[in-house]
């Protein structure tokens, strides 16, 4: 192929794509526009061209999801890949049931007709279903997308519409329902499969194909393909490891989600990468328990790519596992690999706390003494370093029945990630032996970019515990224009960096720049042994303890529009358990200052309601007012994408926001941060309420 179409290279680099990729490429090279289709690209249909090193890290082979779901099957095919349980008993299939299951899949939906290329929809708790349709969907030339079971019916219409969505995988008539809502606005749309219910309510006369899941597994069974184009072992060898697997939707700062390209290199590769860090292989079995949704690219590059990389036995939580029923689950499975998003260690922290403060003075007295040593001496233990006097009788008396009351005895890996953890959480946990691996990434790498590594413990310089670690081998990650501090934007490329926003070309030219490099929006610093430390954020999407992307800026101007006497909502919720938002109302302005008065707007709105309310005080206490704006913000939530994006409490704050009083930069443009800690008392009295 001729170097004219070839990206600038780094001297460890080559491009890797197939000849007919190439001969694609080429017919579509814009000479104006050098950078599209090589270094991004917005066509799924596309082979993205990867860049491999010639040496070292990022150097390995490129392969598809197919060519690693094959592998371990000529591994270990008997070996148990799933399990869930029904009627009370676990049941298992082996990783080659797994993947002919998958196959089948695959097949019904070509024996239906759908085009290749198009998308697959999965919403639903995790289940064998989901990762057996997510798999199918990618055998068959189709793409899985997973949507958030929290989501309403306009939010799964969007998804759908923007995915080009012919079949919809749902769990049960709850969310079936929801498709059924917004039918005449998803032309394309022509299945939808139930898989763990009966389907009770279906419109006489409609439109799309309903099946139950083994009236569609069934088509797959039965099928038998004329066209060698239909053959499904012919489309799973056909794809490219820079074909685009699947889309992965995440919020932006408009509000709307984005659909992230992920292709089969930058899953596979980055989930080996991970794995090697680790010393994870097939022939250790591990296990693991599923219960984040399967919608986000944690659980997805854990769940789904990682579990059949690594060779383990993967467990299905209950649907209630988040609402209480997790512990019970690991403390039966056990498992010796655990992940979970800051929000779950906390409440396990929290019931942990709970009930050392109802133990006996020896038992309080004992478990202090062990947590007294727990930081230096698990420090000691991963680094193989002298352990401090007594450690050994705090394992076997403490540290060891609080791993075994949680069912995390035999985990040789806890990690978090998806959002931050505070210090203090991750101490706590150190001081009972138990060290919780950090990460730092976002969909569009794919999962992960930043990993700890215990054995390096002491190569931090600087706070350990706000530290995620340093960047995946073979990745390249730098702090763009840093200040005198060493703070500036995050950036990387490698092999786990996305193909590109599906549909938002301004948005991919936004993020990726001419030399390969992802801006995260993200402020940080690197300290001298390469190790990340996250300071701030640019962009004002907030990430919650669950690990949710909440854009605040679409759900600030929805509230305002609905209360007219209101100049300012600031939604406040980043690593935090729920929404919360300040209100402003609208004051006499008087150039940069404000006066003390309500303007005008505000006193008429408030008469319109029937109050005589002259002053902020006495606004406070107006249940007319405060009625209002109940009702605004359910009217709000009622448009939310998701639960996730509730507010679930509000506060108004005793004037307006201004120039003058630093809120407001000279363009009138909101500073968050000075908000947050003017009003941080006010702030944290939101947040004390233990149920929500």
């Amino acid at each position: 192929m001729s170097n004219q179409f070839l990206p600038k290279l780094d001297d460890n680099e080559y491009l890797y794509c197939s000849p007919e990729g190439f001969q694609r490429l080429a017919s579509v090279y814009d000479p104006k526009d050098p950078y599209k289709n090589y270094n991004w690209t917005l066509d799924y249909t596309l082979e993205l061209p990867i860049r491999v090193k010639k040496s070292g890290p990022g150097s390995e082979q490129p392969f598809t999801l197919v060519e690693m779901f094959e592998r371990i099957v000529k591994q270990i095919p008997d070996s148990p890949a799933l399990s869930v349980k029904k009627n009370g008993k676990w049941v298992t299939l082996t990783y080659k049931q797994y993947f002919e299951e998958s196959k089948v899949f695959g097949k019904a939906l070509i024996s239906l007709g759908m085009t290749p290329y198009r998308s697959v929809n999965i919403i639903g708790f995790n289940s064998p279903e989901w990762v057996i349709s997510f798999y199918g969907s990618i055998f068959g030339y189709y793409l899985p997308v997973g949507v958030y079971t929290t989501n309403g019916p306009e939010a799964c219409q969007y998804v759908a519409e923007n995915s080009d969505c012919e079949v919809v995988i749902v769990e049960n008539q709850t969310h079936l329902d929801k498709y059924l809502k917004v039918l005449d606005k998803l032309p394309l749309l022509k299945y939808i499969v139930v898989y763990n219910d009966t389907i009770k309510n279906v419109p006489e006369n409609c439109r799309v194909k309903v099946f139950t899941w083994d009236q569609f597994m069934s088509h797959g069974r039965s099928f038998k393909p004329e066209n060698p184009a239909d053959i499904l072992e012919n489309r799973m060898i056909k794809q490219r490891p820079g074909n685009c697997c699947t889309l992965v939707y995440t919020s932006g700062t408009t509000g709307m989600p984005k659909g992230v390209m992920l292709s089969h290199d930058n899953y596979t590769w980055t989930c080996k990468a991970c794995i090697g860090k680790y010393g994870l292989a097939p022939n250790q079995q591990e296990r693991l328990v599923s219960y984040l949704p399967l919608s986000h690219v944690a659980a997805q590059i854990i769940d789904i790519v990682g579990n059949i990389e690594g060779g383990a036995h993967m467990f299905f939580a209950d649907p209630s596992a988040l609402s209480g029923s997790l512990v019970e689950t690991l403390k039966e499975v056990r498992p010796t690999f655990f992940f979970s998003v800051p929000r779950v260690w906390e409440k396990i922290e929290e019931k942990m706390k709970a009930l050392a403060a109802s133990n006996g003075w020896l038992k309080t007295k004992i478990a202090t003494w062990a947590k007294g040593m727990g930081v230096e001496g698990t420090f000691a233990e991963v680094h193989n370093k002298k352990l401090p006097f007594g450690f050994g009788l705090a394992k076997k008396v403490v540290y060891n029945n609080v791993k075994k009351a949680l069912g995390l005895d035999q985990s040789r890996f806890l990690m978090y990630g998806a959002a931050p953890l505070s210090p203090a959480i991750r101490e706590y946990f150190l001081s009972l032996n138990m060290y919780l691996i950090s990460g730092y990434g976002m969909s569009e790498c794919a999962g992960p970019e930043c990993l700890s590594d215990p054995s390096n413990y002491d190569k931090f310089e600087g706070d350990f515990f706000n530290s995620t670690g340093a960047g995946i081998s073979g990745t390249d990650l730098v702090i763009y224009q840093p200040d005198k501090e060493g703070n500036g934007e995050i950036c990387y490329k490698g092999r786990n960096r996305f193909m590109g926003y599906f549909k938002n070309e301004d948005a991919t030219r936004q993020t990726i720049d001419s030399q390969g490099f992802l801006h995260s929006g993200d402020v940080g610093k690197l300290d001298k042994f390469g190790n990340l430390t996250i300071t701030g954020r640019i962009k004002e999407l907030i990430i919650t303890a669950g690990g949710e992307n909440v854009a605040p800026v679409l759900i600030e101007n929805i509230l305002k529009e609905n209360l007219n006497f209101v100049s300012n909502a600031v939604v406040i919720g980043d690593k935090r358990k729920y929404l919360v938002v300040l209100l402003t109302f609208k004051f006499v302005q008087e150039g940069d200052k404000l006066s003390n008065q309500l303007s005008p707007e505000s006193l008429r709105e408030f008469e319109a309601l029937g109050s005589t309310a002259k002053t902020v005080a006495e606004a406070k206490k107006d249940p007319k007012i405060l009625q209002a704006i109940e009702q605004a913000i359910k009217k709000t939530n009622s448009k939310a994408i998701s639960r996730a994006q509730n507010i679930q409490k509000y506060a108004i704050l005793d004037s307006d926001f201004s120039i003058d009083g630093g809120d407001l930069t000279p363009t009138l443009k909101l500073k968050r941060n000075v908000v947050n800690q003017k009003h941080e008392a006010l702030i944290e009295s939101l947040y004390v309420d233990p149920k929500l």
